[in-house]
């Protein structure tokens, strides 16, 4: 279900060009109507978190699923701009359901040592969904179809996952809660209103949310953009350049995996560990990723192209998200199990203000180049590096975050190994 929801992510930037031509709009306008899209899940995630923490999260699920793909199928049928805008931001309310509540549920499904890989395997889920939509973008010719394509399993899966899913127990996931649980008592601690207020008071969830406000406005600038930058700057037919984005897009999945291992390896053998693996990775992957753009690749490539864009992505670019599965992995491990759901909503909402704001401040920044003089293709190419060095400053918070996170992590321990006593004498 998460790889399909995360299809409908990447059905529009291949055909940017096609769609202002059609509605005869500008790169501003194309740029807003993805913001409002990633705003609008983004911000509603905190709704589905609170939910998530209070409720049933199977059937919160499967609603969410529904909710994001019955628009999603019927953006293949609008005839004008903003008719695509109201689609969109109903999407995003779907949408905005898979990233609380599966976190969540993976919270309480593995253990602390496992859970980096738990959260690498939702995170691959995601990345391949998201390279399934540019093929389907990419291959057909009318932007329309691709969007049935991607709603139509979920019409599938959604009640399938229904009837065959269990749901975890609350605080299954915890080492120090785990062997009461299994004698029957039930974890009854429950969200509170303070939730929020309590989660701005732990310093480590503080410096998440700032390097995820950072480090998201390249994934908004580059991940919208460049398709579109390949098309202007180097001549490639949007075929072309969708292929260089899917490689770009799996170098990512692959990332999103090894990186989940590596916090978990590393986090074993020193404190801290998970955030030094991580900091290090994203300033790697920067380098990478501005090679990358200005790097004069021909507009038809040759069999040797593919090849070494294949293995520069895959060696290089794939550190960049190494961040994905260890950001979750810290915040379920500094939060505790009530609280996870609405957390994993605010963190949501503030980690993705940057990939918001990022395909309309991307379109701002091409006009305002092509208006100062630049060319079209140096418009295009400074917009994607100045969207790159945003990764600068997001590394380096990672050096608190190494500071803060073993604190908090204990202080959640320490909590909840009284709280198992608290229910063992309770029952």
């Amino acid at each position: 279900m998460a790889a399909f929801l995360m299809a409908d992510q990447n059905l529009l930037p291949p055909n940017y060009q096609q769609i202002m031509a059609e509605f005869g709009i500008t790169e501003t306008q194309m740029g807003l109507v993805s913001t409002i899209f990633v705003a609008t899940s983004a911000l509603i995630t905190i709704v589905w978190g609170f939910l998530s923490d209070i409720g049933q999260r199977k059937k919160l699920l499967v609603i969410g699923v529904l909710l994001g793909e019955i628009p999603c199928f019927l953006t293949a049928y609008v005839q004008n701009y903003y008719q695509l805008l109201a689609m969109r931001f109903l999407t995003g309310i779907g949408i905005g359901s898979i990233i609380p509540i599966g976190y969540s549920l993976i919270a309480d499904m593995f253990e602390e040592e496992k859970r980096g890989r738990g959260y690498a395997y939702i995170e691959t889920a995601f990345g391949f969904g998201t390279l399934f939509g540019m093929i389907v973008a990419g291959l057909i010719t009318s932007w329309r179809p691709p969007f049935i394509i991607a709603a139509v399993p979920n019409f599938i899966l959604a009640p399938l996952f229904y009837i065959v899913a269990e749901e975890p127990r609350r605080g299954e996931g915890e080492k120090e809660l785990k062997k009461v649980l299994e004698k029957g008592y039930e974890y009854t601690y429950r969200l509170n209103k303070e939730v929020i207020k309590k989660s701005l008071k732990t310093r480590t969830n503080i410096l998440i949310f700032i390097q995820g406000i950072i480090g998201t406005v390249p994934w908004g600038i580059i991940m919208y953009w460049l398709v579109s930058f390949f098309i202007v700057t180097r001549g490639m037919e949007k075929s072309t350049a969708t292929f260089v984005l899917l490689l770009v897009g799996l170098s990512t999945v692959i990332g999103s995996l090894l990186g989940g291992f590596a916090g978990d390896y590393f986090e074993a053998r020193e404190k801290g560990g998970r955030a030094i693996i991580t900091g290090l990775a994203i300033f790697l992957g920067m380098i990478a990723a501005i090679g990358m753009i200005i790097y004069p690749l021909p507009s038809e490539l040759t069999l040797i192209h593919w090849i070494g864009l294949m293995i520069y992505s895959f060696v290089l670019i794939q550190f960049v998200s190494y961040a994905g599965p260890n950001v979750r992995a810290i915040v379920s491990q500094v939060n505790l199990p009530e609280d996870r759901g609405t957390v994993f909503g605010l963190f949501n909402i503030l980690d993705n203000v940057g990939k918001a704001t990022g395909p309309l401040f991307g379109g701002f920044l091409i006009e305002t180049l092509r208006s100062a003089g630049y060319s079209d293709a140096l418009a295009y190419e400074y917009t994607l590096l100045i969207g790159a060095l945003f990764w600068i400053p997001c590394a380096a918070v990672w050096l608190w975050i190494r500071k803060s996170y073993p604190e908090d992590r204990d202080m959640v321990k320490e909590t909840l190994k009284k709280r198992a006593i608290e229910l063992s004498k309770a029952f």
